[in-house]
């Protein structure tokens, strides 16, 4: 006959998972969440911890991929070449002058067109799907449609350029050492824009509309209502798109490779190119990964610079 039992079921202790040889033994809450993070870890050592590791490794050798055989260690040796040679004081100032003069361009763009965005209540999701068109392109596409564009003879602006009867002799976009880089800046901002346009639009719809209300009711305009509640409350959506940007044209590439591969007379050679020709022309892979750190650096230091600028600038208002 079955006692009924009266007072409270006791609890199982907290993470108790067995009992072995009459002994339970128990998991902490950290060693949970450490048993499960354990597969992302490992998938993320294989993928990216390792090869980082490996790349900063053969930084610091002397590897030839003609002569493995005579590969050895060099230490910083492969560092102090790369930065005293004219190769990368030249690389490093096309990329500079790439990504100060496409940012400001890209920024300045999207944040007027999301601005103009933000005020459209009807039409504005297909407006956004028309916006993301050049973001849906593969950059290699991308680029070889531009570089069509840009022929001499057969592209549609010379073409303008003449029917318009704004110049006489075009100007050749690709082959004139004096703006063949700001050729492939503007294919950068016509295809970039549009990703300052959304993170710009994403930022300005999540400000309450009571702070536009309130100062409506002060008598705010709309410059000071833009200098006063819009700008200082899109800051972190500004520090964002400032990052992946600069970050994004620093490290440019395909655009590069398909337009004007480094040319003419090295005028486009970017920082990312000049490594690519390390690797896979001079074939020196140890130059090629010391300067690809070199990049990481250089990208850590300007995005520890802004992050604290702009920190700086938050605390203060």
């Amino acid at each position: 006959m079955a006692v009924a039992q009266h007072g409270p079921v006791p609890r199982r202790p907290h993470g108790r998972l067995a009992r072995s040889g009459g002994r339970e033994w128990r998991l902490s809450n950290a060693g949970f969440g450490l048993l499960i993070i354990v597969p992302a870890l490992v998938v993320l050592m294989a993928v990216f911890v390792y090869p980082l590791l490996y790349s900063a490794y053969m930084s610091l050798r002397f590897y030839d991929l003609a002569r493995p055989q005579d590969a050895r260690f060099e230490g910083l040796g492969n560092y102090l070449s790369i930065l005293r040679g004219h190769e990368f004081a030249r690389a490093l100032k096309n990329t500079l002058i790439y990504a100060g003069v496409a940012v400001p361009i890209e920024f300045a763009c999207g944040l007027i067109l999301a601005l103009a965005l933000a005020q459209i209540t009807h039409g504005r999701g297909i407006i956004r799907m028309l916006l993301t068109l050049p973001m849906m392109l593969a950059p290699i596409a991308l680029g070889l449609i531009w570089k069509f564009m840009y022929n001499d003879q057969l592209g549609v602006i010379n073409w303008l350029f003449r029917e318009l009867g704004l110049a006489k002799r075009p100007p050749l976009w690709l082959t004139d050492p004096d703006i063949a880089l700001f050729s492939i800046v503007i294919v950068d901002v016509w295809a970039t824009t549009p990703i300052v346009i959304l993170l710009m639009l994403s930022g300005l719809l999540s400000i309450p509309s009571e702070y536009y209300e309130a100062a409506k009711i002060d008598g705010g305009g709309t410059l000071s209502n833009f200098w006063s509640i819009t700008l200082p409350l899109l800051r972190p959506a500004i520090l964002v798109t400032l990052l992946l940007r600069g970050m994004d044209a620093f490290r440019v590439f395909d655009i590069v490779y398909v337009l004007t591969k480094g040319g003419p007379a090295f005028k486009t050679d970017v920082l990312s190119y000049y490594a690519y020709r390390l690797a896979f022309t001079d074939r020196s892979i140890g130059h090629a990964t010391a300067l690809a750190w070199i990049m990481t650096v250089i990208l850590l230091v300007a995005g520890s610079v802004l992050i604290r600028l702009m920190g700086r600038q938050e605390r203060g208002a």
